[in-house]
C-alpha cells in the first residue's frame, strides 16, 4: 500500500507542474519520473518479500506483460511526438504512456530470475498474493471457468469477488494439481471447465 500511495503523489506532483507551472524544471521532471518508475517496479515486486505458510504453493516462472499497453504507448507516443513540438507536452505524456510498460519489462526480468511463491492454499485458505493481497476460503468455491484468449482461470466464490489466476504464469503441472486441490476442497459441484485442456505432466500428480 505504500508504494501504491507514493505512486499516486509522485504522480499528482508531475501532473501538477505540467499542468499549472509553465517553468516547471526538466531536471525535475525526469526525477520525478525515474521515482515513478522505480516506485512502479517495486510496486510490482512486493511478492518477491512475502511468503506465507502453506500445505501448497506455486511459484511463477514469469510476469505476464500487457500487450495492449505496450501497443497503445507506441501509438500514442507517435500521435503526440509528430503532433506537437512543445517538448514539455512530449515528455509528460511519453512517460505516462511508457510508465508502466516499461516497469512491466523490468518486472518481467525479475520474476523470471528470482521466480518468486505467489500462489499459497493452506487448509482451505487459497491466498494469492501479486500486487495485492487476496485471500478465499476454498470451500465456497461455485464454479471454475477458463478464458481460452487470456489463458486466465477464473474462481467464483459464494460471498467473495472473482480471483483470477494467470495460468501462463506458473508451470502446466502446478495449474493441474491447483485444479485437483481446490475441487476436492469445495463443497460445492465444481468441475474443471469444458474448453481448458489439462496437462498430461505426470508431475502434476502427488499430495499436500
Amino acid at each position: 500500500m505504500k508504494y501504491f500511495i507514493t505512486l499516486i503523489l509522485l504522480i499528482a506532483i508531475l501532473g501538477y507542474g505540467q499542468v499549472f507551472e509553465p517553468n516547471f524544471p526538466i531536471t525535475v521532471n525526469i526525477g520525478l519520473t525515474f521515482l515513478i518508475l522505480l516506485t512502479a517496479v517495486l510496486l510490482e515486486c512486493t511478492p518477491l518479500k512475502k511468503n506465507f505458510e502453506s500445505d501448497f504453493k506455486m511459484r511463477s516462472q514469469r510476469k505476464i506483460i500487457g500487450k495492449f499497453g505496450l501497443v497503445y504507448a507506441v501509438a500514442w507516443t507517435t500521435f503526440w511526438v509528430l503532433g506537437t513540438n512543445n517538448y514539455k507536452d512530449i515528455l509528460f505524456l511519453t512517460f505516462l504512456f511508457w510508465i508502466f510498460p516499461v516497469a512491466e519489462i523490468i518486472v518481467w526480468f525479475i520474476y523470471k530470475r528470482e521466480k518468486p511463491y505467489t500462489l499459497f492454499i493452506k487448509n482451505n485458505e487459497l491466498t494469492l498474493n501479486n500486487r495485492w493481497i487476496q485471500r478465499r476460503n476454498l470451500t465456497e468455491l461455485k464454479e471454475i471457468r477458463f478464458d481460452r484468449i487470456s489463458k486466465i482461470l477464473k474462481l467464483d466464490f459464494e460471498s467473495n469477488s472473482t480471483i483470477a489466476i494467470k495460468t501462463l504464469e506458473y508451470t502446466a503441472a502446478d495449474i493441474d494439481r491447483l485444479l485437483e486441490i481446490i475441487i476436492e476442497k469445495s463443497e460445492n459441484n465444481v468441475f474443471i471447465p469444458l474448453n481448458y485442456q489439462p496437462s498430461t505432466d505426470k508431475a502434476a500428480i502427488g499430495t499436500i
